[in-house]
């Protein structure tokens, strides 16, 4: 009698700058890892585009680099989850009709703005279902400039998709999305809310709604080993793929993903929403409040670039500073800020500086202005959610550096619980596959899937310096912000 061949899972996170792919067992280790880079390009103020094209050559560069090592044809079923609120517009054969729309795309911003003057508050609550002003991030507006913009582009679309719908179209056939990508166009049932018809003809473009871990198509030919005809879960965005790749069941469970941008999320108790964060449809019982900054580990980037230094060499000098920075300031704002301000308008600053500050300053600022982010934006997680965080599953590529861990627990008051597999994304999307092959609930699949390498505890000798920083980082973001509004490029 022969034994059955185990079963080999493939999860995908195309995210803002890599895509990576994992290849799981069915007990969740991790049994090969590839992964490809791409750029975000920045032709004019304000915008933040990418080659969709890339995004699939890097997905299938990084499961080649798989098939190196493990034999895909005992694949059961593959999962994908990406970026959010990035866009890409292609036409009836999945052909791009022109350059993705990064979710730090702000090019939009007269158009978001005229669609909120033109509704108001009771009109959102009426379309959207909910009082807050849409941002540059929304379909809506990116549809609407679009269309002034690049009529023949626009006639041209057939489909408006996230990364993950486009990859997964490119190999099944099959278009389709999920609620949770579509947090700012969907309802729980799910459905499109009545906004999207804000833009003439995005309705008849937006793809199908259908829960993650439900078959989006299967793929259409051998694939680096992997059968044709293996199914393909409709995934999700990146956030949900944290969710689930942290670990996160019970009310109050939360994270932080110290990424390209930050995201912070938790489970709530049920029912209860809160402004600044996207509060999540339920799914499977639970109800998640989520959010992403604008930029993380991208500003940390920026600085090591216009420093003229590796971003282990700002790390290492930030060391050097002793917490606050010998007074020195940062805001990481440089696109806009998406959770919770949702602001297009503000821009990045240092505040403090002074004859005597020094490389090693800045860097520290750098690394604590992103913890202040992450603190702003957890802070407004937990009020969605109505249960405070105490404890928080950290992970991304800045979990990496214990130091920047240790500022991240001392100045957001938790503490931080670091992933061993840093890419939590790649493990919710791993999920999502065993969920289509197994049928099992993908929070009970989770669970135990996630481990810690590491735990970092809030410092109480740090609390003072860090409750007086966070308490002026706020305060100068209220100071400043009709400075930035006047200083908007025409």
């Amino acid at each position: 009698m022969g034994t059955e061949t185990p079963a080999v899972y493939i999860g995908v996170d195309v995210g803002s700058t890599t895509t990576k792919a994992i290849a799981f067992g069915e007990n969740g280790e991790s049994l090969a890892v590839g992964s490809q880079g791409y750029a975000i390009s920045r032709p004019r103020p304000g915008w933040a585009v990418q080659d969709a094209r890339e995004w699939f050559d890097a997905v299938d560069a990084s499961v080649a680099a798989l098939a190196e090592t493990v034999d895909l044809g005992t694949v059961r079923s593959i999962g994908i989850t990406s970026q959010v609120d990035t866009h890409i517009f292609v036409d009836e054969a999945l052909e791009p009709v022109t350059e993705a729309f990064s979710w730090q795309d702000v090019r939009c911003a007269a158009e978001v703005d005229a669609v909120n003057e033109r509704l108001g508050e009771a009109g959102r609550i009426a379309e959207w279902g909910a009082p807050d002003p849409l941002d540059a991030s929304n379909p809506v507006p990116r549809a609407l400039w679009l269309a002034a913009n690049d009529p023949a582009a626009w006639a041209r679309t057939r489909w408006v998709l996230f990364p993950k719908d486009y990859v997964n179209a490119r190999l099944t056939g099959s278009v389709a999305t999920d609620p949770f990508a579509s947090f700012k166009t969907a309802t729980p049932v799910p459905d499109y809310v009545l906004g999207v018809a804000g833009a003439p003809g995005l309705p008849e473009r937006l793809a199908p709604l259908q829960w993650p871990e439900e078959v989006v198509g299967r793929t259409l030919a051998d694939w680096h080993g992997v059968p044709a005809g293996t199914p393909m879960a409709t995934g999700s965005m990146d956030g949900m793929g944290n969710t689930l790749g942290s670990g996160l069941r019970e009310p109050g469970d939360a994270m932080v993903i110290l990424g390209t941008s930050v995201i912070g999320g938790s489970v709530g108790v049920g029912g209860t929403s809160g402004p600044g964060v996207a509060n999540f449809a339920p799914y499977r019982g639970r109800q998640v409040h989520a959010g992403p900054t604008q930029s993380g580990g991208d500003s940390l980037r920026w600085w090591a670039g216009i420093s003229g230094r590796s971003i282990d060499d700002v790390i290492a000098a930030a060391a050097d500073s002793p917490p606050g920075a010998n007074g020195v300031m940062f805001a990481p704002h440089l696109l806009g800020e998406r959770a919770p301000l949702w602001d297009a308008d503000v821009r990045g600053w240092f505040l403090g500086l002074s004859a005597g500050s020094g490389f090693a300053d800045l860097s520290r600022a750098v690394l604590e202005g992103i913890a202040c982010s992450a603190r702003e934006l957890m802070d407004a997680v937990d009020v969605a959610a109505s249960v405070p965080s105490t404890v928080a599953t950290l992970s991304g590529g800045g979990s990496q550096s214990p130091l920047w861990c240790q500022i991240v627990a001392d100045v957001t008051g938790r503490e931080m619980r670091r992933s061993v597999e840093k890419d939590t994304a790649v493990v919710g999307a791993a999920v999502f596959a065993a969920a289509v092959d197994t049928g099992a609930d993908p929070w009970d699949a989770s669970r135990r899937l996630v481990v810690h390498d590491a735990v970092f505890e809030p410092s109480a000798d740090n609390s003072a310096c860090y409750e007086e920083l966070y308490a002026l980082y706020r305060q100068s973001y209220a100071a400043l912000r009709e400075v930035h509004a006047r200083m908007r490029p025409e």
